[in-house]
């Protein structure tokens, strides 16, 4: 039972969130009057949700005079316009970035900073926290950090259009500019490349599959882009098992290689660069992925010492470990837009990557309706961009390990481990590897890079001197919405949330969060559900239930769940290797299925109905033969009376 202290202590709190969110919607409806910008109310509005949230974070347990959130009340209402808004983001991140890597707090310690809204927030949090006592590792530390570090991540104001694409454009015209003639490092990291890639080939089967996300021709929906699947003469004469023969039975077509490149937001002021890719090649994208990722996890390959694309675990144990042992993290800006087609070229040359690579990648791009010759080898949407840039940096790594020791390395066992542009290393490799990355194009982001102190940085997790930093970040969405009913999505990203609140003990803040939503409908197709309804409170925290309601279905003939992986009817119907990878891909969605042992081989009379039933009620003859009359429009008509009985006593 919670004390009665503590009791007053949260009815405090509340109260005094109340009163300064009250005084934050008066200073809105000012705003309102005076700006009729829809777009920059609701960026207020959210912003100010999250804020609040952050202040009950940092308020918790503590003593709430009217002076306490009078002072972040003020701080709010004194934000007019959307720069101000991003001027006073980036002061706490600044007193965050400073506060981390001194592990105390001290009134002269952010002088060094230059902007005008470092006095009013510092003086605020002082007012709220014993800063004598914030001190790492804490917990008044990790209650401003945390505080600071939610502000940092608000997904309000991203930049406009034009200065993305002018950003884009920067970016390729500085990798054209790259003159890789002279580099002595190239030669180097080729023969690193030739050692590790030399006897790569597609192995039978070889399954190509689509992602979910949109393409540049035919959008989202899986049907659409099975209908529209086709290869061009290229893809054709690349995609070749070693002894010649095809590996796709696709119609060769003059597919286009065109991709689109769309911004999406990433933080405050910050967007991220996507390109999608055309259907078809990200089809095959994701089947020469899977075979590289299995071709480089292999125990005996050098490569599974040193990058594994399913886990952050390594480089964050090894993060744990930098302080101790000496290690280094490296952090790059603009990664995946860094990686240029020719350096990529030079590397693969003489390898059997070679062709794959080219037989996959988009040629040209749509940038804001114009159309642009790619200089990027796979930006961030293809298949290929993650493990490629894991590879590239690798091989970076590896070279100043071979310039330095003279010998291989053993990857994590040497301290050195990848994880896209997160790169640990030992201390005495980091000034070789940054040599090496910066003549090679890429940006090193001197802020998340360390080789000294006790702060280090990787795969979101942060240490100093050796101990865990706390974190709890805001979702890279708004948690406010403009609707009353939210996406399927924001229900897993709400209870993430709302159990690490808990975890961390921010219990106002988390009942803040949850009451908002209490509010909020969730829309499921043509159905509507109150947010409650598909949350549930377990001894583990919150957990949704809302796979339930959108991976499968209630069916009548055999009163149970069934899944709408069986949905067979979005299957293409002629070319084998279309219907071998649906095959494979519906074996491995269902448990159920895989552990009978049998390829879901079925009979062109059954409708997905009776596929689903003829599974269920483990009839597989039937299903293979079709050896029953179709009687009714749903096509199962005697099926049911057949099988029922059988059906009722193997459930």
């Amino acid at each position: 039972m919670m004390s009665d202290h503590r009791k007053e202590g949260a009815r405090l709190l509340s109260l005094a969130l109340r009163c300064g969110e009250r005084a934050s919607k008066q200073h809105l409806s000012k705003v309102k009057v005076s700006d009729p910008d829809s777009s920059f109310h609701f960026e207020t509005e959210s912003f100010a949700f999250s804020y609040w949230l952050g202040v009950a974070m940092l308020l918790q347990d503590r003593s709430c005079p009217p002076c306490v959130v009078g002072s972040f009340a003020r701080l709010l209402n004194s934000l007019a316009t959307d720069s101000d808004y991003l001027e006073f983001i980036d002061c706490a991140s600044e007193i965050r970035s400073v506060l981390v890597q001194n592990g105390f707090w001290k009134h002269d310690l952010f002088k060094g900073l230059c902007n005008r809204w470092l006095r009013g927030l510092t003086t605020a949090i002082e007012h709220a926290v014993d800063t004598s006592l914030c001190i790492h590792p804490s917990r008044m530390f990790r209650d401003v950090v945390n505080f600071l570090g939610w502000l940092k991540r608000l997904p309000v104001f991203i930049r406009p259009l034009d200065q993305s694409v002018r950003h884009y454009r920067e970016c390729e015209e500085r990798l054209s500019s790259i003159n890789f003639d002279d580099n002595v490092y190239v030669p180097q990291l080729r023969e690193i490349w030739l050692e590790w890639f030399k006897s790569f080939e597609l192995r039978d089967p070889f399954l190509p599959r689509h992602g979910s996300g949109s393409t540049a021709d035919v959008g989202k929906v899986l049907q659409d882009k099975w209908s529209h699947l086709s290869i061009d003469t290229v893809a054709d004469v690349c995609f070749r098992y070693p002894n010649l023969e095809k590996v796709l039975d696709l119609p060769v077509r003059d597919a286009k290689r065109i991709s689109k490149v769309v911004f999406v937001p990433k933080q405050a002021g910050k967007d991220r660069t996507i390109c999608m890719e055309p259907a078809w090649l990200q089809f095959l994208q994701q089947g020469v992925a899977s075979q590289l990722v299995a071709y480089t996890h292999r125990n005996t390959h050098p490569l599974s010492r040193m990058v594994n694309v399913f886990n952050q675990e390594v480089n964050r144990t090894l993060c744990a470990r930098a302080y101790a042992d000496s290690y280094a993290t490296i952090d790059l800006s603009d990664a995946s837009d860094s990686v240029s087609f020719e350096l990529i070229g030079r590397l693969i040359k003489g390898t059997p990557l070679y062709r794959y690579y080219y037989g996959t990648r988009s040629v040209t791009t749509i940038l804001d309706g114009d159309m642009h010759t790619m200089i990027k080898f796979a930006p961030m949407g293809s298949a290929l961009c993650f493990i490629n840039e894991c590879f590239v940096f690798a091989s970076v790594a590896e070279l100043a390990y071979r310039i330095h020791y003279g010998k291989a390395s053993r990857g994590y066992q040497s301290g050195i481990s990848i994880y896209g542009d997160d790169i640990v290393c030992p201390v005495e490799l980091y000034e070789s590897i940054v040599d090496i990355l910066s003549s090679l194009g890429f940006i090193i982001n001197t802020k998340k890079s360390y080789s000294s102190g006790g702060y280090y940085e990787s795969c979101g997790v942060e240490y100093l001197y050796g101990a865990l930093i706390e974190t709890i970040k805001h979702p890279r969405a708004h948690l406010l919405q403009k609707e009353k009913w939210v996406s399927p999505d924001l229900v897993g990203t709400v209870t993430d949330l709302a159990n690490s609140l808990g975890t961390l003990g921010y219990y106002t803040a988390r009942r803040i969060l949850l009451k908002k939503f209490s509010g909020y409908c969730l829309k499921v197709g043509n159905r509507k559900y109150s947010f409650m309804d598909v949350v549930y409170f377990s001894d583990d925290g919150l957990k949704p239930i809302i796979d339930d309601y959108t991976h499968t279905r209630w069916d009548s003939d055999i009163q149970a769940r069934v899944s709408k992986h069986f949905r067979c009817t979005t299957a293409p119907t002629p070319g084998s290797q279309d219907y071998t990878h649906f095959q494979w891909s519906t074996i491995l969605r269902n448990r159920r299925v895989l552990s009978h042992g049998f390829d879901l081989s079925y009979h062109e009379k059954w409708s997905s109905k009776a596929i689903l039933f003829l599974c269920k009620s483990k009839q597989f003859d039937l299903l293979r033969t079709g050896e029953v009359q179709e009687v009714g429009a749903c096509k199962t008509g005697r099926l049911r009376t057949v099988v029922r009985k059988e059906w009722n006593t193997t459930r």
